[in-house]
């Protein structure tokens, strides 16, 4: 199902982890708030980043997988899980449903060569939208269950149809920002994550991220257009 924009299977979705460096939360303390609509907000995203120390945020898997809340934090992750791959689990799309709301997150992760960038994006769709073209057959199929074979999944299965819920969607991520953008909530809000980096592209089409440099948070909502409501910006001269 999905076509050519379906994803690679989560496993080898992100850049392998790295070993955490002694000054990761040190170098995470780096970034200071350039952008506030909502001071106390924006103060508590801001300690949840800088005194996060399990692992370096500039690394894919650990800024989408592993960063999360700790302690007494209002704010709480969306988890998502694998709804599909392609033939080669080279290709994958992944979910987060959005508790109460009428739109799901949704995370594509194209293969397209391995010297030339994937296609990272996270969208917000219409989650009946989404489910109803999900359970149409023959439906998708997570990477364990795609090996066993037998099944009539074709490269351009719902392809067409998946594009057309992504055309009335909104795309929440940043050409400029090749990653996945974790979700966080807090009083009934959701709350998309990105993040902008100094590094280089990696074979497999992936860029690695030497240096963050800028974090924007954006207010989600189901009827309007998303909207930054914190930027933090890396240190001047650091």
């Amino acid at each position: 199902m999905l076509g050519r924009i379906m994803k690679l299977e989560i496993s080898f979705l992100l850049l392998a982890s790295a070993i955490v460096p002694a000054s990761a939360e040190t170098s995470q303390r780096m970034l200071v708030t350039s952008y506030a609509t909502s001071p106390r907000l924006c103060q508590e995203f801001q300690q949840m980043y800088s005194s996060f120390n399990v692992c370096p945020l500039t690394d894919n898997d650990c800024f989408v997988l592993k960063w999360g809340t700790e302690g007494n934090s209002k704010l709480t992750k969306t988890p998502f899980t694998e709804l599909a791959v392609n033939q080669y689990g080279y290709t994958t799309i992944s979910i987060a449903h959005a508790p109460g709301k009428p739109y799901s997150i949704v995370y594509l992760d194209g293969f397209q060569g391995d010297r030339h960038p994937r296609q990272l994006e996270t969208w917000k769709v219409n989650t009946e939208q989404l489910m109803a073209l999900v359970n149409k057959d023959p439906r998708p199929l997570q990477y364990e269950e795609w090996v066993k074979g037998a099944h009539q999944i074709k490269r351009e299965t719902l392809a067409t149809e998946f594009a057309q819920i992504l055309a009335v969607g909104e795309k929440l991520s940043d050409d400029w920002s090749p990653i996945w953008m974790p979700i966080f909530n807090t009083k009934g809000t959701d709350y998309a994550i990105g993040r902008e980096c100094s590094g280089s592209w990696a074979y497999g089409g992936y860029y690695g991220c030497n240096k963050v440099i800028k974090v924007t948070v954006k207010r989600v909502a189901a009827d309007k257009t998303s909207i930054p409501v914190c930027e933090f910006v890396r240190r001047k001269g650091r």
